[in-house]
């Protein structure tokens, strides 16, 4: 049982990597040209994370309300404390200037999970995360309407006849809902197999959505801050990472809840980490707005007491 639940997490983990990147490959295109800058393709297309709000809502409609809630918050503190760690060992990254305004509305929108989950999330409660989530959206899609910034995006610009623009749009359509496919059946594997690892190892669903379910659904942003560093595109990697943190909180938890209510018993505390630590991120980044190498691996080691403090 032990097995099986650790390779179907595995399996999903390769789906869901797989099913991101052609969603957010092919959405990334499509909102280039609607003309807004890089930092918010970043936060709201390489920070939406549909594979999450689809294991999370597969889970909360198979009565897993534990695993649900678990992989919105344990994801949130994976990304913000291993992702953002291992990338600062890989370069330098970015904290000032607007990120330092987007990390700030990160950890608000963490606040208002966290104020919302004791005692589990009803569906009205979902309802006012996903109100959350869009006006967030609209406030950071207002803040940077303006032209692609020269470099980060400029392949994407380039002239096309219409007949090639409307062959590309079709066959992004096809790949980015085949992407949903994708990450729908890895979000139902993920589920079945931490349904596994629940049963062997004997500890609460929320502990293994905390932090199994949750390390394998943070899959595409690793992969995400790995290429952002390979095109020395440090910023848009802090973007995905910080969007990513506002739409567990809101739109994953929310929509999850609306399609059943779910309990969130043992995962109260852990929403408030993951509020806070963006605010930790600012800190360790200073005043010079920069996380080094030697600032970014206090958040590695912060993530090993939380998942050593989570299995005591």
């Amino acid at each position: 049982m032990l097995l099986i639940g650790i390779v179907l997490v595995g399996v999903a983990a390769a789906l869901l990597w797989f099913g991101a990147e052609l969603f957010v490959e092919n959405a990334a295109s499509a909102g280039s040209r609607l003309g807004v800058t890089g930092l918010a393709v970043g936060l709201l297309l390489a920070g939406a994370e549909p594979e999450e709000l689809i294991t999370a809502t597969i889970a909360a409609m198979r009565d897993q309300g534990g695993i649900a809630a678990g992989d919105a918050i344990g994801t949130n503190i994976t990304m913000l404390t291993l992702v953002v760690g291992l990338a600062a060992l890989l370069r330098p990254l970015p904290t000032g200037g607007r990120v330092r305004q987007y990390l700030l509305g990160a950890s608000g929108l963490g606040v208002v999970a966290a104020l919302l989950v004791p005692g589990g999330v009803s569906r009205v409660e979902g309802i006012v995360l996903l109100m959350a989530y869009i006006a967030a959206v609209a406030l950071v899609w207002i803040r940077e309407r303006q032209p692609p910034a020269i470099g980060e995006l400029a392949e994407l610009n380039e002239e096309e006849d219409e007949s090639q623009e409307e062959g590309r749009a079709w066959r992004g359509l096809v790949l980015l809902v085949a992407g949903i496919g994708i990450m729908a059946l890895g979000g139902w594997v993920a589920v079945t197999g931490a349904e596994n690892l629940v049963e062997a190892i004997g500890v609460a669903e929320s502990v293994v959505g905390l932090s199994i379910v949750a390390l394998a659904t943070t899959a595409e942003l690793f992969a995400l801050a790995i290429s952002a560093h390979r095109h020395d595109l440090s910023e848009l990697a802090v973007a995905g990472v910080v969007g990513s943190a506002g739409y567990n909180a809101t739109m994953t938890l929310g929509g999850a809840a609306l399609a059943r209510p779910i309990a969130t018993a043992g995962v109260a505390g852990a929403s408030w980490l993951a509020a806070g630590l963006p605010m930790l991120i600012l800190a360790l980044g200073g005043r010079r707005g920069r996380l080094t190498r030697l600032t970014g691996a206090p958040l590695i080691l912060t993530y090993v007491t939380y998942i050593v403090v989570l299995y005591l």
